[in-house]
């Protein structure tokens, strides 16, 4: 049962070899993908210095396009919301508030006359 727990040495060393095999290569195409993302900065950084502005008011633009889409998309689900609702209300099936069509306050005003 000792002898499981054992480590030895060449075990050691093959697992060293596979790892290193296995991470050389990331680590080279990592380096170069650093190397090309740097030389490309370098080459585009006049460009977006001349762009800038324009490349401002553009991110505003996509900005406001986007607010106004999610504006649109609360919009029409509290519509759709709001559909499912009168539809639910006027079937008589929503279950709060109403039974078979007669509203809560109406049956009760019903029940005060009814008594007086």
């Amino acid at each position: 049962m000792a002898e499981r727990n054992v480590v030895y040495g060449r075990s050691v060393m093959l697992a060293a070899l596979a790892g290193m095999a296995l991470a050389a290569p990331l680590l080279g195409m990592m380096g170069f993908s650093f190397l090309a993302t740097l030389t490309l900065l370098f080459i585009t950084s006049p460009l977006l210095l001349i762009f800038s502005p324009l490349l401002l008011f553009a991110g505003l633009v996509l900005m406001g396009a986007l607010v106004g889409f999610a504006i649109a998309a609360t919009m029409a689900f509290a519509g759709v919301s709001t559909l499912a609702w009168m539809y639910r209300e006027i079937r008589g099936s929503l279950g709060f508030g109403s039974r078979r069509g007669q509203l809560v306050p109406g049956r009760y005003l019903q029940q005060t006359i009814q008594e007086k």
